[in-house]
This record gives C-alpha cells, structure tokens and sequence, in this order.
C-alpha cells in the first residue's frame, strides 16, 4: 500500500484533487482510500468522499500531528478492510510541520504498513502569486506564517486553480515560482482536469529520493495562527410543503456569504452539502469568493433538504455563530420550518503534537535511498551533467533506519 500524505491551506482544492485522483485510480483497476481530518467532527469533505462511494476513515478532534495513533490506526484499519493499493491521507488545512510530527514518525514507527510515502502540499494559484508579490494577506500574520510554513517543507508543491488565473498573472506567477521556488518540485494543475491529475499521479510514482528537514518553526506563531481561525459546524434542515425547501436553503447559504463580505472576515473555506434523499451538492467558498456560484447549481425543488456546513474563518466563535443566526432569521418568513442539530463553534487549541523528530538520523552502510542516489547521480555524470549534481554527491542523505545492519532500511 502507498501512502500519500496531503497538506496545504484551507480552500487550496486538496478535497477535490483527492476525489479525482481515487477516480482515476480506480477506473485503472487500483483500490484507493481517503482518510481526512479536522480540528471538528462534522466534516462535509467525508460526506462528500462516501458520495462519491471512496472507502474513507476519519481523523477528528484535532491534527495529525496531534492524533498520531489515531491516524496509524485509521492507515491501518482502512488497509485492513479493503486491502488497498492507495492510502490519501488529507490534512487539516490549518496543520503544518508535518514532516518532523507525521512523516518521519511515520517512518520510524510504522514503515511497515506502507511500501512508498509521499508528501504533497496544495496552494491555491492566486494566493500563492499574492503571496510570491508580498502583498499583504487578508489574513492575520500568525495565520500568513503558517500559510509560508506548509508550502518551504513540501516534497512536492502542487499549485493548483491555475485555471482561475489570468493569463498574465499566470505568466508573472511562473517568473516568481523560477526565482523563488526553484528548489522545489512543483506541478501546476486544474484539480477539475483529469489530465492534470492523472500528471499529479504519474509524479507521485516517480518522486525521486528526498532529504526531509524538519522545519524550523515558532510554535507560538503556529499556536496563535491556529487559534485566531473559528471552526463552527452544523446542520439544518429545511422543510416546506410547497417544494420550496432547496430554494431557501440556497437562499440561506447567499445571506450567510453577504454578510461574511460585508463584516470582511477573512475565509479559509466555507462548505456547504447540499442533500436531498439520494441526491447532494457541495457547494464551497474561500478567501477568494466567486461571485457568479449559483450558476452552476442544480436546482432543487424538494419538501425536505438538510444543510452540513463547515465554516473555518478568521473571527470569534460568538460572531460566527451570530452569523448562522442572522442567515437563518432572514428566511424564516418564507413558510419554510427551519431546524439545528450538531451546531458546535470553537477555536482550536494549541498545537501539541504526539512525536516532534527533528534530528537527522544516521544511515546503514547498505541503505537503498542512498544507493538510488548514488545510481541516479552516476547515470547524470555519464550524460555530462556534473556540475549540476555535485553538490548531491555529497550530501548527509537522511535516512530514519532504525539498525545499522542493512535491514528494515525505511527507504
């Protein structure tokens, strides 16, 4: 079984990519699982991945990093049930330093449960070129900090909306990505092109052997970042006897938009499924909010629909909730009953992850990354390319071996 752990900001389409990619991976003939996770335990993602018939587990109540048993044991039960060729594992988009608090426990303590691990981390385009422009963030420092931390210890950094971008910002986004982002592997995609994620597969298989650092970080940005976003979650069921529930529930979600705008409350996402019987749309915003949404909604007349929705902005538990309130008071006068269930508002609480492995840990005389290095350098120096690999001959390549035999050797 593969391993692809996925990370990346609130509303970079990591959800979405996901999907398409177990999609794809099944059509091929491959069993694919999903596990995903949040600071709450409400999520609309999972509904949308059980829609969508994906076998997936679910990590609640906090992070990874935070919830590392509970994250082996998802790996593992899934794996169990379903003998799987591919594990996505979707982190929470407010999580970084996964590499010294997941990956290379990962390694240490449970690399026999998976044959390859990877790390990708998705960025949304437009933020991203914001970013590389240094124009301020609609978001708080602290929140920006983490925003820079998840995309400096990427193994792979996926860019992704390109689609969403001009074609000029797209071409300036490129020139910023060559200056300051060459280090780095990097793919640019449309999650919603199968072609594009058919690619993001292809690079998975083939990611060359990495040296992971841990990431220097401050905690106390990390924390406070952390704590001044606001996760509420519920459900609310809409219900008439003139088939008009679907169209107050849409109407709903557009107040609780208008009034998140006109507050200017950075978003970091805002999802909403949509369920009527068998039938659900998800219908999402980010900090970037499309204006034109209703348009590609399929219209429901039904006399009973239920509305999941998962709101993580920069604001107080209190305005959040009063927001909900104030949406759902807006169309109570329509002859539509409205109910909620399973509201909860909170801010998360500091980040206090199981394991924290920084060191580098020291490699066997017999170790495979080291010999695929040694082999893909000798194959460049016979083509000519000395110099660009030079400084890789040399390097202290990290490998988490636990004896200094040659077995068990993590790569």
């Amino acid at each position: 079984m593969k391993l692809h752990i996925v990370g990346g900001f609130l509303g970079s389409g990591k959800t979405t990519a996901i999907t398409n990619a177990a999609k794809v991976l099944v059509n091929n003939g491959k069993k694919v699982g999903v596990i995903t996770n949040d600071q709450g335990k409400y999520l609309v993602d999972t509904k949308f991945i059980n829609a969508n018939n994906i076998p997936s587990e679910e990590v609640i109540n906090g992070c990874f990093c935070c919830n590392f048993d509970s994250l082996t044991d998802k790996i593992e039960h899934l794996n169990l049930d379903s003998q799987l060729d591919y594990i996505f594992a979707e982190s929470v988009g407010s999580c970084t330093d996964l590499v010294a608090t997941v990956l290379k426990p990962l390694l240490i303590f449970k690399k026999d449960i998976f044959t390859e691990l990877t790390f990708s981390i998705f960025v949304d385009a437009r933020l991203l070129l914001s970013y590389l422009k240094g124009e301020k963030s609609s978001f708080s420092d602290d929140i920006s900090y983490i925003f820079g931390k998840q995309i400096e210890e990427a193994d792979l950094l996926i860019i992704n909306k390109i689609d969403l971008l001009p074609k000029a910002d797209l071409i300036e986004l490129k020139r910023l990505v060559d200056q300051k982002l060459s280090a780095k592997i990097i793919i640019s995609q449309d999650s919603l092109d199968l072609q594009n994620i058919e690619n993001w597969i292809e690079t998975l298989e083939h990611l060359p052997p990495r040296k992971r650092d841990s990431l220097e970080i401050d905690y106390q940005s990390y924390g406070k970042g952390e704590a001044e976003l606001t996760w509420l979650d519920e459900e609310i069921n809409f219900s008439s006897s003139q088939s008009e529930a679907g169209e107050c529930a849409i109407r709903f979600i557009e107040n609780v938009v208008i009034d998140i705008q006109k507050k200017k409350i950075p978003v970091g996402h805002l999802k909403f499924m949509l369920l009527n019987g068998e039938q659900f749309q998800k219908i999402s915003f980010t900090s970037i909010i499309d204006e034109n949404w209703k348009k590609n909604l399929t219209p429901v007349s039904s006399n009973l629909v239920k509305l999941m929705v998962n709101a993580r902005i920069e604001t107080s538990p209190e305005i959040a909730r009063s927001i909900m309130r104030n949406g759902i008071t807006s169309v109570s006068a329509y002859g539509v009953l409205i109910s909620e269930s399973d509201e909860v508002a909170f801010q998360p609480g500091f980040p206090n992850p199981t394991h924290r492995i920084t060191k580098a840990m020291p490699c066997c005389d017999e170790c495979v990354c080291i010999k695929k290095l040694l082999a893909r350098n000798a194959v460049h120096l016979e083509n000519g390319s000395s110099t660009a690999l030079a400084a890789l001959e040399d390097e202290a390549f990290e490998c988490l071996c636990d004896s200094g035999d040659g077995e068990g050797c993590c790569c």
